[in-house]
């Protein structure tokens, strides 16, 4: 997931993190992203001309999703042990999906001239928080979009440490989080930053992106902690989702996901 240049910030967390995917908070946030997500790709009818990368794709949820739906799709990532896994949910797809999907070992701030404006659509989903800055990788991803290409981001929303420590009970951590611009994270890693959605916007901007929408991810459920998927996740599911398009809600939610469009003019850094 963490890609950060010569230091792999997030593998201390990979077994934590793989403990709990398919779990609620897990099953929210990937079904929230990739549902945020298409109402902005380019129609299925034209997805196999549609090439997506998906930088941190981690164990392969979203990158095979999208596979799945027709894109092609050129996924990476740092973790050996999350790309392993990711194979082998792609070796259960069908022969089409598969030759769809590319599986690569990669760094996100080492993309290099061979990913340069090539993608209509560029994801990175939960990796910038790992980074020292956010606006140096959001320019590394706008740069591999092409002119009038996709980018999706997800980043920790600032507003939401506060949220869940107090929804949790953990009163003086709620107090703390304020203020907080850096935390502790579920997967147990330290000095995990987090981000002001104008930020995010800010960044993409300097970059040579417009924001064209931006979504909350993960508000009533974010402190469940390691709870099972419920009976009820039709319902949490559809109250999240409107959470994550509504003020105030989607200012106080857990993540932020942020989509953009790569323009060209003055401002673009690449």
């Amino acid at each position: 997931m963490a890609i950060t240049g010569d230091d792999f910030v997030f593998g201390p967390g990979v077994a934590t993190w793989r403990a709990g995917l398919g779990k609620l908070r897990d099953a929210v946030r990937q079904e929230l992203v990739a549902g945020q997500l298409a109402e902005h790709l380019p129609p299925p009818t034209t997805a196999e001309r549609v090439a997506v990368l998906d930088v941190g794709c981690g164990q392969g949820t979203q990158a095979i999703r999208l596979a799945r739906a027709g894109y092609q799709v050129h996924g990476i990532d740092l973790s050996e042990e999350l790309l392993a896994v990711a194979r082998a949910a792609a070796a259960a797809e069908s022969g089409a999906v598969r030759q769809r999907l590319c599986l690569d070992r990669g760094d996100l701030l080492q993309l290099g001239s061979d990913f340069s404006g090539r993608f209509d659509v560029v994801c990175c989903h939960g990796v910038l928080m790992y980074l020292p800055s956010l606006e140096d990788a959001v320019a590394s991803l706008v740069s591999a979009a092409r002119p009038g290409g996709l980018v999706s981001v997800l980043t920790r929303n600032r507003a939401g440490i506060a949220m869940r420590a107090g929804m949790s009970g953990q009163w003086t951590a709620a107090l703390e989080a304020f203020d907080a611009r850096y935390y502790r994270n579920r997967v147990g890693i330290d000095d995990v930053r987090s981000d002001e959605p104008e930020e995010v916007r800010i960044s993409m901007e300097r970059a040579g992106a417009t924001r064209s929408a931006w979504y909350g991810v993960r508000l009533f459920t974010d402190h469940y902690g390691a709870a099972e998927t419920s009976p009820d996740f039709v319902a949490i599911l559809a109250a999240e989702t409107e959470a994550g398009r509504r003020d105030p809600y989607r200012s106080v939610a857990a993540l932020t996901h942020t989509i953009a469009v790569r323009v060209t003019g003055l401002g673009a850094r690449n």
